[in-house]
């Protein structure tokens, strides 16, 4: 049998319809359909039932999920140690407030240290990146920390750091002076379209004072909110990341951290691919960079969390 058959039987179950899958795996429906029958010819047996939104697994489906994963996996880590595929793959995703003082560094190290490993970095917003990552296309991704994470995924706290408010060099922002939440009722922002974590909690927290996020306009580029901060147009808010140690910005905008309000970052892991080599030294040069940077002191006012951190997404900002 044909390996990329269970494959292809994988990605209908995960996504629930043949057209989303052929999509995904870049194959036409028909195409698809005929994998799909073929492979439901050599088990004998129906695998899924069409509904109105796409197909459902059947009896004999369901089984042979829950038994082809843990094969394919054995199947994965024999051909890596046989050497066809040594070298490995690693896709990650990472939030485009990191590319600075951790993208920027990782990339290079890893293809230093590990020439052998074919790389996919995908920068994108958080919730850009859960989707692509529970769709089985990452094998890392750094997002906003989730206390409950899908079946099939983990959780590791990495950074706890500010988020800042962030405006034009004229607004007088110093980043040893943080700024108090009632600051940001007078001013108007550009920030990224919903669904975005730090728009959300800080909406809620000044919903519950009463008062609402005056938003210009919506923009998901956050280098793009940035430069518009940096003009006058509109303030925003940003991880610290986005700015700390970036001499570009810190030399042509202000900034203050928002008195009580944080980030709260983890790796999330696609435990299908824990079994990879390459996967296992992406993390491991994650968590020895982020060490590295916090140690540094570049990263202001960012916290090193260990494994037994608890929280959920929505505690992001707390008021002191």
């Amino acid at each position: 049998m044909d390996s990329r058959l269970i494959e292809y039987f994988l990605r209908v179950a995960e996504l629930g319809s043949i057209n989303k899958a052929a999509t995904d795996l870049r194959l036409s429906q028909p195409a698809l359909s005929r994998h799909i029958a073929l492979l439901e010819h050599q088990v004998r047996a129906k695998l899924f039932t069409r509904t109105q939104g796409g197909v459902m697994l059947t009896d004999a489906g369901t089984l042979l999920l829950e038994r082809a994963r843990p094969i394919l996996r054995q199947l994965t880590k024999l051909v890596e140690q046989v050497g066809d595929r040594a070298a490995g793959q690693l896709s990650i995703g990472i939030a485009p407030s990191w590319r600075y003082l951790f993208t920027s560094k990782y990339v290079p190290r890893l293809v230093a240290e590990y020439p052998g490993v074919s790389l996919r970095v995908h920068e994108g917003a958080s919730h850009e990146l859960r989707e692509v990552m529970h769709s089985g296309m990452l094998d890392l991704a750094i997002v906003p920390f989730e206390g409950s994470p899908p079946q099939g995924y983990v959780h590791t706290p990495l950074i706890r750091e500010p988020l800042i408010l962030v405006g034009q060099k004229e607004a007088g922002l110093q980043p040893d002076k943080p700024v108090a939440l009632s600051r940001l009722e007078d001013l108007q922002f550009a920030l990224p379209g919903k669904p975005n974590v730090i728009r959300t909690t800080i909406e809620n927290a000044l919903s519950r004072r009463g008062h609402d996020l005056r938003t210009l306009f919506e923009i998901d580029a956050m280098h793009l909110s940035m430069e518009l901060a940096r003009q006058g147009v509109a303030d925003t808010i940003t991880p610290c990341c986005a700015v700390s140690g970036n001499p570009y910005w810190e030399e042509s905008l202000s900034w203050s951290p928002i008195r009580g309000a944080y980030m709260t970052w983890a790796l999330c892991e696609n435990t299908a691919r824990s079994h990879s080599q390459a996967v296992r030294e992406g993390q491991r040069l994650i968590f020895q960079l982020v060490d590295e940077i916090v140690s540094s002191g570049i990263w202001l006012g960012a916290e090193r969390l260990k494994k037994t951190y608890e929280t959920s997404a929505d505690e992001v900002l707390e008021e002191t």
